[in-house]
């Protein structure tokens, strides 16, 4: 199955969150917020989007929990991730760049 790159790209079935569907529905919601993120940093310059201080902190430990699934996966594959642990940091900074109330 490919994945969706836009909302509305992944047709929403009605699944309750069961065990056996989180990851589809975790996957849809995903790309609403990977939307959102893109059109607060690529959007029309004319309209300002903030997140709240609740959301601006749920964005940033949704980050931080997309880095931990990668890290699992690295690791599982054998994946050198010392090479790379500026990611973090680097992770930081952009989320600590997005506006907010």
């Amino acid at each position: 199955m490919s994945l969706p790159q836009r909302r509305g790209d992944y047709r929403k079935i009605d699944m309750s969150n069961m065990s056996y569907c989180k990851f589809h529905n975790t996957l849809i919601d995903l790309i609403d917020c990977r939307n959102t993120i893109e059109e607060m940093v690529a959007g029309d310059e004319d309209e300002v989007f903030v997140l709240s201080h609740d959301e601006a902190r749920a964005a940033e430990a949704l980050a931080e929990q997309c880095l931990d699934i990668l890290t699992l996966l690295c690791e599982h594959a054998g994946v050198d991730l010392d090479e790379h642990q500026d990611a973090r940091v680097l992770m930081r900074s952009v989320i600590d760049s997005l506006p907010r109330r």
